[in-house]
């Protein structure tokens, strides 16, 4: 008898204690991110059967069980990816929108300053002051737009330095969860029980890759957990990792894209060089996959704004010195000898080339975005586009004149040779001024006999209202102005729908994590209940345990 329910006491001060600890580890992480509540699961012990009937033999703690909900899971690390995201192309997007829209930063002032002066030269063609001023507006013009090109380039330059790093901090925590993977597999193996503690840790890691990159996750039976990323790449099998790189893009090699090998490998090669870039044959890229998590902002801040902004900026500049060069070389100079080029040529010799280009453009929408590239061999001119490496040949410079461009000989200067070779690429960067004297703007027309005509500086001064540009689509729709306001607009309503966007997911993450503590996390009140409710289970197992010791000295006293 007295081992009989002494042994349900002792059963019995065991469950409470382990019951006080259970309350006591979750009062203690009450603040440590990713705990899960844990409870304790009990159950009745085998009953022994007498001859009346079965009689019980106390309580077996069974196991830990930690609170889990997978489908809120899964709603915290979508919204924390999509908030990550627009975290970071919002901030990105802001930057662009205030550089390019400033009035101090951006091209209006010197797009009209520089139209102010070809019209005060009209005014008084003859005027060295009126001359040298449209010198000085045409600098500052230039120089503002390689500030712009200059300032986007560094912007694009960040945005590959950014990529890398993340990639690394990617490879980091993918070996770090191989590495938990293998933890909790190898206690599952040994205890047949559930690390709590290591799995908390290890869905820790899960959420802080969500806030890299889209993640989405297969949890397997032995408690290990497969991770894939991009749209359904494998990133982390079980003790494995798939190393993600950096590889230049295939449209501007300027670019950096994401790249997941196909190979897999151990999380102690990962985490021992996390930062090799070792591209295997194959490797699957994720330029177009990534859609969340810091990775994803960056990318689609640098597709979807900065490019865009950056080409279409090129754009401006290629149309402005084709426009006003053209106009230029129509007219004569002070001295009355045919005009030059007023801004560079935006047609640039390569090498040794001499023979010169000029270009004409009948459809800027048509234009490659990243640029050409021209050679002449065999007397055959062949055109490649820079965004595709697609090349086309033409017999003469009269049958290039698809694409929405054109080209010209140069006069005067020796004609193009076979082996010579140029590029139109980064021409709000390249831009510069070709004049350095008062006397070579081209202010009358030709055929003028002095300096005073002016009909050359009106046909100038006229390109500011003359549309230039096919933003719109359909034709020459948009000026020089319009069509850099509408870049400005374009940039401004990204930043404004990723600020929006950012403010939604922050509410639908914080909303998730709060469904989610409400049915995982700790609860103090709750907490303390349980904490009273075992500290009496187990005074009261004590005093049975008391009463079942003395009931046995007694019965032995009697035996003696």
């Amino acid at each position: 008898m007295g081992t009989g329910i002494l042994g349900i006491a002792v059963s019995g001060l065991n469950a409470a204690q382990a019951g006080i600890r259970a309350t006591q580890q979750n009062i203690a992480n009450v603040n440590t991110e990713g705990y899960r509540r844990q409870e304790l699961l009990q159950s009745t012990q085998r009953p022994q059967l007498t001859g009346y009937g079965y009689v019980g033999n106390g309580v077996a703690v069974d196991a830990v069980r930690q609170q889990y909900n997978r489908f809120l899971d899964n709603e915290v690390l979508h919204n924390q990816a999509q908030y990550a995201h627009y975290q970071a192309s919002s901030s990105r997007s802001a930057l662009i929108d205030k550089l390019l829209g400033s009035e101090s930063t951006g091209l209006n002032a010197s797009l009209s300053r520089f139209f102010a002066a070809t019209q005060e030269v009209a005014n008084d063609p003859a005027s060295s002051a009126t001359r040298q001023n449209l010198l000085s507006a045409g600098e500052n013009l230039a120089g503002r737009f390689n500030q712009l090109a200059g300032q986007l380039q560094a912007q694009r330059t960040a945005t590959n330095q950014d990529a890398s790093g993340l990639a690394t901090r990617i490879n980091v925590l993918a070996g770090q969860i191989a590495q938990a993977n293998t933890a909790i597999a190898q206690n599952r193996a040994t205890t047949g029980q559930p690390a709590n503690d290591l799995v908390d840790a290890r869905d820790q890691l899960v959420e802080e890759l969500s806030k890299l990159v889209d993640v989405s996750r297969q949890d397997q039976g032995n408690g290990v957990v497969n991770v894939f990323i991009g749209g359904g790449q494998a990133l982390v099998l079980g003790q494995e990792v798939r190393r993600l790189n950096l590889v230049a893009n295939a449209a501007d090699p300027a670019l950096y894209d994401p790249a997941i090998n196909l190979s897999f490998e151990r999380y102690s090669s990962i985490l021992a060089d996390p930062q090799a870039r070792v591209v295997t044959s194959g490797a699957a890229s994720l330029a177009d996959r990534v859609s969340g998590g810091e990775l994803g902002g960056v990318l689609s801040y640098r597709d979807g704004t900065l490019l865009p902004a950056l080409r279409d900026l090129d754009r401006v500049a290629l149309l402005l010195a084709s426009a006003v060069n053209n106009v230029h070389r129509a007219g004569l100079d002070y001295n009355l000898n045919a005009g030059g080029d007023f801004f560079s040529n935006p047609v640039v010799p390569q090498g040794a080339s001499v023979g010169a280009l000029h270009m004409t453009v009948t459809d800027d929408s048509l234009l490659d975005p990243v640029g050409y590239e021209i050679s002449l061999a065999g007397g055959v001119y062949t055109v490649t586009e820079l965004s595709t490496g697609t090349a086309t040949n033409h017999a003469n410079l009269a049958a290039v004149n698809a694409g929405g461009y054109g080209f010209t000989l140069a006069a005067g200067v020796p004609a193009p040779a076979n082996g010579e070779s140029w590029r139109i690429a980064d021409s709000a960067r390249n831009m510069a001024m070709a004049l350095n004297n008062t006397s070579q703007i081209a202010a009358a027309q030709a055929g003028a006999t002095g300096p005073g005509n002016n009909v050359n500086a009106l046909a100038l001064a006229d390109l500011q209202t003359t549309s230039l540009l096919n933003f719109s689509a359909g034709g020459f729709t948009d000026t020089l102005a319009a069509a850099y306001n509408k870049m400005v607009n374009r940039t401004a309503s990204l930043a404004a729908q990723d600020d929006l966007n950012l403010r939604a997911f922050d509410t639908l993450r914080q909303s998730a994590v709060d469904a989610r503590q409400s049915q995982v996390g700790v609860n103090l009140d709750e907490e303390a209940v349980n904490l009273v409710r075992y500290q009496q289970a187990y005074q009261a197992s004590a005093r049975a345990m008391q009463i079942a010791a003395s009931l046995f000295e007694e019965l032995l006293g009697a035996v003696r």
